[in-house]
């Protein structure tokens, strides 16, 4: 059986409007345990059968948000030249969104929960955790 993403299964068929909810693909129990049917049953998160357009939006960011952090950790494993497990302040200089970033980008401070002049993983994901939830607040008070 070929398996699809989420947002195909979602999109296929005829277009929807931003209203309509989309109703889970029935399959059998036993592959409901991975895969796709397993992504719409976490984002069912009122288990009604169905994703609604608020349920599906709250679901796929989070699959998005996991995907960034997954290729964030890849490059913060790749940049950790002496394999410690933390990047010093000259690894750090060299992630993707601190080049990008530029000037502006936060000093690795920052990001040292510890405040031991090492970045460990922990520090840059809780980091990113605590800006998700200061966007999404700020995102509900202007509506």
């Amino acid at each position: 059986m070929t398996m699809m993403p989420i947002a195909a299964i979602a999109l296929q068929t005829q277009p929807r409007s931003s209203t309509t909810p989309v109703k889970a693909p029935m399959t059998s129990a036993s592959s409901q345990a991975s895969g796709p049917n397993a992504l719409f049953t976490q984002w069912d998160t009122n288990h009604d059968g169905t994703l609604s357009p608020a349920e599906f939006s709250a679901g796929w960011e989070k699959l998005q948000s996991d995907a960034a952090l997954h290729r964030l950790h890849d490059q913060f494993v790749a940049l950790d030249t002496d394999r410690s497990g933390s990047l010093d302040a000259a690894e750090y200089a060299h992630l993707a969104l601190v080049k990008h970033a530029g000037a502006s980008a936060p000093p690795m401070s920052a990001f040292d929960t510890d405040k031991n002049q090492r970045l460990d993983f922990e520090g840059i994901r809780q980091r990113g955790e605590l800006s998700a939830t200061a966007r999404t607040e700020q995102h509900k008070r202007t509506g």
